[in-house]
C-alpha cells in the first residue's frame, strides 16, 4: 500500500526500513478504507514514521504506545530537529496524526488498550434508562452525567445513605460553582435521578423534595436573533468555502436552521428516509421522540440535493456527513462550529453565535410578519404556549401601544 502513496522507489524503501516500517502498509490500507486522500495518506504515514523514530530512539517498544508517552511526543514537536518532514505544509497536524496511529496499533492489537476510569454502575443504568425508557434526547443525557457523576462522588454510591442534607448541600454547591446562569438544568438533573432510584426502590421518596427549587424567570430575557437581512447574509456568506463539497453542505445545514426553525440534532439526525421529495416536505424527531412532518422549503430542498451530488459514498443513511475521512455523521458540535464560522465570514455582530439563534430569528420573523404566537408554535413544535409567549416581547412596538403608565408618573412619547 505505500506504493500507493509514495511514487518514489528510494521513498518507500526509507519508511519501510525505518522503526514502524512493518505497521505502515497495513496502516496505509486502513487509511484509504477510511476515504483518506491521496495527500492526506502520506502525511499521516510520515507522522507515523516520526513516532516510530522518536520512540526508538528513547527505547519505547511499539507495544508500550499510549496516551503518556504520547503527550510526550506533542511536547517534543516544538523542539524537533530528528525528522526531515518538520518543515512541510500540514507538520502542525502531527499531534492529531499520532493519535490516530495508535488508535491503528490498538485496533490491530499491536498496542494495549488502556482502560479508562470505571464508571459507577448506577450511572450506565441511570444513561441506560434515559435513553430507553425516558426517550430523554442525547444532549440532554450528556448534561444529566455531568451533574450525576459528581453528585455521586460527593455522597457516594449507595442510595440508602443519601440524606435531605448532602442533597441540598451538593446541589448549592455544584450551581454556585458550575452553573451560575443555568441553574435549572442541575436540579432538573438531580431530580431525574432520584426519580429513578425512587422507581427502583433504592432511595426514600421524601429524597425528592429536598433538591431546592431555585428560582428562574423564563420571561425575563429577549430571545437573542437577527434580522433577517443579517440572517441572509450569513447564509451567503457560507458558499465562500474553499471546497466545494464543504460549502454546499453547510449552505443547506444553514437554510435547514434559517428557514424550518430545526435544532441542531434535529439538522444532523436527518437521514434519506426522512424526507418526502414528492410532497415536499420532511420528518423531524424533535423532544421526547415526538415525530412531525414540516413543508421543506424549495431553496433548502435544492441546497440538500445540490449536496447529495456531491456527497461523498459512505455506508450510512444520515444525509450530512463530515468533511474529512473517516466519513462519519456530522455532530451537533460540528453544527455549532460552522454557524460559528458562517457569522464571522459574514461580519456579522450576532448576540449570540449558536445554531438556535437561527430558530430565534425565524421566530421573530414570523411575529413580525403577523403571525399569530399559535402558528408559530405550530412551526417551531412546542409543546407549551408559554415557550411561544418568549417571542411576543420581540415586538416593542405593539407592546408600546398596550403599556400603561406607572402610577403617578407622566405619560412620556
Amino acid at each position: 500500500m505505500l506504493e500507493r502513496s509514495f511514487r518514489r522507489r528510494c521513498a518507500i524503501r526509507r519508511f519501510r526500513a525505518g522503526p514502524a516500517g512493518p505497521f505502515l502498509d497495513g496502516y496505509a490500507a486502513a487509511l484509504f478504507a477510511q476515504g483518506q486522500s491521496v495527500d492526506s495518506c502520506r502525511r499521516h504515514l510520515r507522522a507515523a514514521a516520526h513516532v516510530g523514530q522518536w520512540a526508538v530512539r528513547r527505547g519505547i517498544p511499539f507495544s508500550a504506545l499510549d496516551e503518556n508517552v504520547l503527550a510526550r511526543f506533542v511536547w517534543h514537536l516544538p523542539r524537533c530537529q530528528c525528522h526531515p518532514e518538520r518543515k512541510r505544509p500540514g507538520y502542525g497536524r502531527s499531534p492529531f496524526q499520532a493519535r490516530r496511529f495508535l488508535r491503528h496499533l490498538r485496533e490491530t492489537g499491536i498496542a494495549a488498550h488502556t482502560p479508562g476510569p470505571a464508571r459507577p454502575t448506577l450511572v450506565i443504568e441511570f444513561e441506560a434508562w434515559m435513553r430507553d425508557r425516558a426517550g430523554l434526547a442525547e444532549t440532554t443525557i450528556a448534561n444529566s452525567k455531568r451533574v450525576v457523576g459528581p453528585f455521586l462522588d460527593a455522597l457516594g454510591e449507595d442510595p440508602a445513605r443519601f440524606d435531605a442534607a448532602g442533597v441540598r448541600a451538593f446541589v448549592l454547591r455544584f450551581v454556585g460553582r458550575h452553573a451560575p446562569h443555568s441553574p435549572g438544568w442541575v436540579t432538573t438533573s438531580i431530580r431525574c435521578f432520584l426519580r429513578f432510584l425512587i422507581m427502583r426502590g433504592q432511595c426514600s421518596p421524601e429524597l425528592r423534595d429536598a433538591v431546592p427549587r431555585i428560582p428562574t424567570w423564563r420571561q425575563a430575557r429577549l430571545p437573542n436573533y437577527l434580522p433577517r437581512k443579517d440572517v441572509e447574509q450569513i447564509i451567503s456568506a457560507s458558499i465562500c468555502e474553499h471546497y466545494r463539497g464543504t460549502a454546499l453542505r453547510n449552505r443547506a445545514l444553514l437554510l435547514l436552521l434559517a428557514r424550518v426553525g430545526l435544532r441542531a440534532h434535529e439538522v444532523v439526525g436527518l437521514r434519506f428516509d426522512d424526507i418526502d421529495w414528492r410532497a415536499g416536505r420532511l420528518r423531524v424527531l424533535g423532544k421526547g421522540r415526538r415525530e412531525g412532518w414540516l413543508p421543506l422549503p424549495q431553496d433548502a430542498g435544492d441546497a440538500i440535493l445540490g449536496y447529495l451530488e456531491a456527497r461523498p459514498a459512505a455506508p450510512t443513511d444520515y444525509i450530512f456527513l463530515t468533511s474529512r475521512a473517516p466519513l462519519k455523521p456530522f455532530t451537533s458540535g460540528g453544527l455549532r462550529m460552522v454557524v460559528r464560522l458562517a457569522i464571522e465570514r459574514a461580519g456579522i455582530q450576532a448576540p449570540s453565535r449558536g445554531s438556535h439563534l437561527f430558530r430565534h430569528s425565524l421566530a421573530t420573523s414570523l411575529l413580525r410578519d403577523g403571525a399569530t404566537l399559535d402558528a408559530i408554535g405550530a412551526v417551531l413544535r412546542h409543546c407549551d404556549v408559554d415557550t411561544t409567549a418568549l417571542y411576543a416581547k420581540v415586538d416593542v412596538d405593539a407592546l408600546r401601544q398596550v403599556a400603561q403608565p406607572w402610577p403617578g408618573t407622566e405619560v412620556t412619547p
